[in-house]
């Protein structure tokens, strides 16, 4: 269980890194519009799923 903990959470970091990235390249092509906010929602979603993973890492039965 802790490879398919560690493996979801490298992938929500992942996800996290690519809405960066897709925030700068949004503004750079677009500038400020509505666009915006699907990276930003997913990555809000992803940080949520990041903190959820660490807690369940300390439960006892996803040792």
């Amino acid at each position: 269980m802790y490879i398919i903990l560690l493996i979801m959470l490298i992938s929500a970091c992942f996800v996290l890194i690519l809405c960066g990235y897709f925030i700068s390249i949004i503004r750079l092509k677009f500038g400020k519009s509505i666009f915006l906010f699907i990276p930003i929602v997913i990555a809000i979603f992803m940080i949520n799923i990041v903190i959820a993973l660490v807690e369940l890492s300390h439960s006892p039965n996803w040792s």
